[in-house]
């Protein structure tokens, strides 16, 4: 008897392709804007207006989603190697750390963090850990497609409320904890 599948082991055989479910750049950007966080395309005045941010990104439907900083949250950025150990740190010790950025092309992790809540960072932890603060009206790229240039590496919750976020010092104290000391 011959068949299609004549000779094929069965892990051999091909199954059709399931349509994968691509997330657009506009449904994430609806997505923040439902959180109350201004978004922007970074020439645009920022909204947390869904239907006018559906609109824009309706009429733009490539371009980078951007928040503004000082708004709905700040953000401490810091190298990918202490600030990977201090989220392993801050989740082993069962701390929330809120929404996680990651730009794999520059190896940065970016905490978002309660607004107001920075005060000074201490010049050697900023120093040894390459700190970055994004501040009131400063803009941070986030995730607009599933292979962008900004991933999550800790998502927000998917529907409902805005994500809680940990007060920054709770987040400079985790990366304080990890940070490696510098060789001369």
């Amino acid at each position: 008897m011959r068949g299609p599948n004549l000779g094929l082991l069965p892990r051999q055989v091909r199954r059709p392709a399931q349509a994968a479910t691509r997330v657009t750049a506009r449904q994430c950007a609806v997505r923040y804007a439902c959180y109350g966080w201004p978004v922007t395309t970074g020439s645009t005045t920022p909204s947390t207006d869904p239907e006018q941010v559906g609109a824009l990104w309706s009429m733009l439907p490539s371009a980078a989603v951007h928040a503004v900083s000082g708004e709905a949250f700040d953000v401490v950025e810091a190298d990918a190697t202490p600030g990977r150990a201090a989220l392993l740190r801050l989740e082993r010790l069962g701390v929330p750390v809120g929404p996680v950025l990651w730009v794999p092309t520059a190896d940065r992790i970016g905490f978002l963090v309660q607004c107001e809540t920075l005060g000074s960072i201490p010049t050697l932890l900023g120093e040894s850990c390459g700190l970055r603060v994004l501040r009131h009206g400063d803009l941070v790229e986030l995730p607009g497609a599933p292979y962008g240039r900004v991933r999550w590496l800790r998502e927000p919750a998917t529907v409902g409320t805005p994500p809680e976020l940990p007060a920054a010092h709770v987040v400079l104290g985790g990366i304080a904890s990890c940070r490696v000391p510098q060789r001369h």
